[in-house]
């Protein structure tokens, strides 16, 4: 009997029994969380192999780019040692930093005249919205409070129509029931479809005060545009004041070529380069007619340029074939050839402007804003 009593005793078993269905579950949600963190570390291993190879290849693209400026600045020692070559390499960097400031100047004019056009857009496209928004508030609570006289005035039938059908009592009112049980049943439904217009006005409204604000679209077409005006008139004056002793084409050569495939004569050669570019930066610093030149230049090509499309925001080439004489009197379209420069900045690149102009927005709904008129941002001459 103790043996038997044994056996009940509650967690004793004997060897080789099956476990229970509890223990046995048990095992299994065991094994699925193994397989859960075997599965989490591989990808937790994945990614961080993934940025190794990334940081990887980034450390033997910076040395490659250190080796390379190594290799150039013992190039550029070995040029500046020599007596003949290093005043050309002087040069060189000179140039260069004549193109470099006036890429720079079409940065900050673009920077800056774009800044102010979306400011401008922005208050614009805000206040058509809360007008917009305003007015349909208006109209929702308009429409509103026409419903909520119409239950009004049914509800009021109802009542009388009520009083009415409990007074005719009677066989002989049987058909003056019936009447009034016509009209109470019609106002009936009237009173339900007024209070269901209500809800759902009520609805909108309060969709509409939670409505998110839509994203600005960007600046307009003509905004882009007039930006893009002001950019083609500063890289023209800037041409024609770098022009003079061909300044304007060697700093070209010297912001788009390396020093090794630049030669500029003797060391004679060489300083009366340097000295002319000191001449043109000197009289370029003193214009005091800067910003009326400029704006006499964006009007003109506002006048004279021409579009492939209207959604175009940067000129056709074509229609930049000449730049017209810096003078005290508006260029006109006239005679754009009388006393012009056969120069095409926009074509031959000058200053990298290509990279500066405001391309056209991705194409968006239409947004009802009212866009800033070309050629009326102010002049900054910055730079």
């Amino acid at each position: 009997m103790a043996f038997g009593f044994k056996n009940l005793i509650p967690g004793r078993r004997k060897p080789g029994v099956v476990a229970e269905p509890d223990a046995a579950a048990s095992q299994q949600i065991k094994l699925v969380e193994l397989f859960e963190n075997r599965n989490l570390i591989k990808r937790e291993l994945a990614q961080v192999t993934a940025e190794r190879d990334m940081l990887k290849a980034e450390l033997e693209a910076l040395r490659r780019e250190h080796l390379e400026l190594q290799r150039r600045l013992g190039s550029l020692e070995q040029v500046l040692g020599d007596a003949e070559r290093g005043q050309g390499a002087i040069v060189y960097y000179r140039l260069r930093a004549v193109w470099e400031t006036c890429r720079r100047q079409l940065h900050l004019l673009a920077n800056e005249l774009a800044g102010k056009f979306e400011k401008a857009e922005r208050d614009h496209f805000q206040e058509d919205r809360g007008r917009n928004r305003s007015q349909r508030q208006q109209e929702l609570a308009q429409q509103r409070d026409q419903l909520e006289r119409e239950w009004r005035d049914v509800s009021s039938q109802l009542e009388e129509l009520q009083q009415q059908l409990e007074a005719a009592k009677g066989i002989w009112n049987r058909r003056k029931r019936t009447k009034l049980q016509l009209q109470i049943d019609k106002l009936n439904r009237q009173s339900r479809s007024a209070e269901n217009a209500k809800s759902e006005l009520q609805a909108a409204m309060g969709t509409l005060q939670n409505q998110n604000a839509p994203a600005w679209p960007g600046l307009s077409v003509a905004s882009r545009r007039s930006v893009n005006l002001w950019l083609i008139a500063l890289a023209q004056y800037l041409y024609l004041q770098f022009a003079e002793h061909g300044i304007a084409e060697k700093a070209r050569s010297a912001g788009t070529q390396s020093i090794a495939d630049m030669q500029f004569g003797l060391p004679s050669d060489c300083l009366a380069i340097g000295n002319h570019i000191y001449e043109v930066v000197v009289k370029l610093r003193n214009d005091k007619q800067r910003p009326e030149t400029l704006r006499r230049r964006a009007e003109y090509l506002r006048s004279a340029v021409t579009y492939a499309s209207d959604r175009d925001t940067v000129p056709e080439e074509s229609s930049l074939q000449y730049i017209p004489p810096a003078s005290r009197e508006a260029p006109t379209a006239k005679d754009p050839k009388a006393g012009a420069v056969a120069m095409n900045v926009l074509g031959m690149n000058y200053w990298d402007i290509q990279n500066i102009l405001l391309m056209p927005a991705a194409p968006a709904a239409a947004t009802g804003s009212k866009p800033v008129a070309a050629g009326e941002a102010p002049l900054t001459g910055s730079g």
